[in-house]
């Protein structure tokens, strides 16, 4: 059967739908995956079939680059207003096209973010997924990823959080998905109350959750037609090459702390790193760092995507944003890992990673300094229970199949005559 899969965001956030979809493919099914035309190069180059959700559309030039909101502490509202502000410039872009993307496709799953897609859904009435890196069901065993987290509230406040978040979205998306959904689907307005996950609550829509059981179990309380499958990794291509230099890096000496610079460039300065190296005296490896003359020999700067199942096993401790995609590659690796949260659920995979004891509390941006970083890294390096529970971590992840997992769900929610086709054609 043909699969269309909608996602759209940063790299890290693309790369586990690229993993289903191979999944799928290797299942026998057609897959097209529908993301930003950044992305279609690397999606491609692996083996799957590219769909722009902006082609044809003169007016992509001239739309504003998305801007995140200036990270500083968990701020629930500014996350929302932006992503809002982004929607609504939008709208005549990723409405449109999500709808043609849409057409002539026996199943549809749509990713995080891509929540637009639920009104094609309704409309279309074929089998559809919600597939989501983070959780959004309603749960007391712990609160929605992108309400405050560091503080255990209690079980109400876990579940209040998610139709609270659930609401507070639907009010800066109502009116564009109402008019949308009046003008060009012929489907009435929706109500205040009307919550995308209420609806899909009420709806029972298959939901695919591609973190680990291990890292976070499924609650009790949470329905059978939603399924936490365990990590969605993407290995690298066959023919993939190390670096020379990185290689002759990486043996020249101890393993190296691993800082990576992603959503963090105001903080992750030369000055701050050169600073860390001089406290811990460890060799580091930093991602994408802006000025890299003059760097002393123990330190290395990657330009070039270089990926982290080759990378991660061969350093010390990592230091990350904490988004689910590096949380994850960092923790099958089996190493401590640091987290600089900055926004969105990088502070709930931050909290559950110490709360596990897989690496120091999360630094908070507000309290951040040089100081505290080193101190963390040298805790990481030096915690043998702290590294011995990440290398026990590892070893469960390593052996979850949360590919073959996602797909056994995606077959299972299937009306049978349309199973029975795909498993045919396998």
């Amino acid at each position: 059967m043909k699969i269309t899969i909608v996602s759209w965001g940063t790299f890290g956030d693309i790369v586990p739908y690229i993993a289903l979809s191979l999944g799928l493919q290797r299942a026998g099914h057609t897959v097209q995956l529908a993301t930003d035309d950044e992305h279609q190069e690397f999606v491609n180059r692996n083996g799957v079939n590219f769909v722009s959700i902006s082609s044809n559309v003169e007016t992509i030039e001239n739309l504003k680059p998305f801007e995140y909101p200036k990270p500083s502490i968990h701020n629930t509202f500014r996350s929302v207003i932006a992503q809002s502000r982004v929607l609504e410039e939008r709208k005549h872009i990723v409405l449109s096209e999500c709808w043609r993307i849409c057409q002539d496709t026996d199943a549809i799953i749509f990713g995080e973010g891509a929540h637009p897609v639920y009104e094609i859904i309704e409309k279309l009435d074929i089998p559809s997924y919600a597939a989501f890196a983070q959780p959004h069901q309603p749960t007391r065993a712990f609160p929605v990823p992108y309400m405050p987290c560091r503080f255990d509230f209690g079980e109400t406040y876990n579940w209040l959080s998610y139709p609270l978040f659930d609401q507070l979205c639907w009010q800066f998306f109502r009116q564009t998905l109402n008019e949308w959904r009046q003008k060009n689907l012929n489907l009435p307005a929706l109500p205040t109350w009307a919550g995308i996950m209420r609806r899909i609550h009420h709806r029972q829509l298959p939901c695919l959750y591609s973190y680990s059981p291990s890292v976070l179990p499924k609650p009790s309380d949470w329905p059978d037609w939603v399924h936490v499958t365990g990590y969605w990794f993407l290995d690298r291509p066959a023919d993939w090459q190390a670096p020379s230099d990185l290689v002759d890096f990486l043996k020249a000496g101890a393993p190296p702390i691993y800082i990576s610079n992603n959503l963090n460039k105001d903080l992750v300065t030369k000055e701050v790193v050169l600073e860390v190296l001089a406290l811990t005296k460890q060799r580091i490896i930093v991602q994408r760092l802006d000025d890299d003359t003059e760097l002393p020999d123990e330190m290395f700067n990657i330009k070039q995507w270089i990926p982290h199942e080759w990378l991660f096993p061969q350093v010390a401790t990592i230091v990350h944003h904490g988004g689910s995609g590096t949380t994850m590659s960092s923790l099958r690796a089996g190493i401590p890992t640091i987290t600089i949260p900055s926004l969105g659920d990088q502070f709930f995979w931050g909290s559950r990673v110490a709360k596990l004891g897989l690496g120091p509390l999360p630094i908070l941006r507000k309290q951040f300094s040089t100081k505290k970083l080193a101190n963390a890294i040298l805790a990481a390096i030096s915690d043998q229970k702290m590294q011995d529970r990440a290398v026990a971590m590892g070893k469960r992840i390593q052996v979850e199949k949360g590919v073959i997992q996602a797909v056994e769900a995606f077959h299972a929610h299937l009306p049978s005559h349309q199973y029975h086709q795909s498993v045919y054609i396998a």
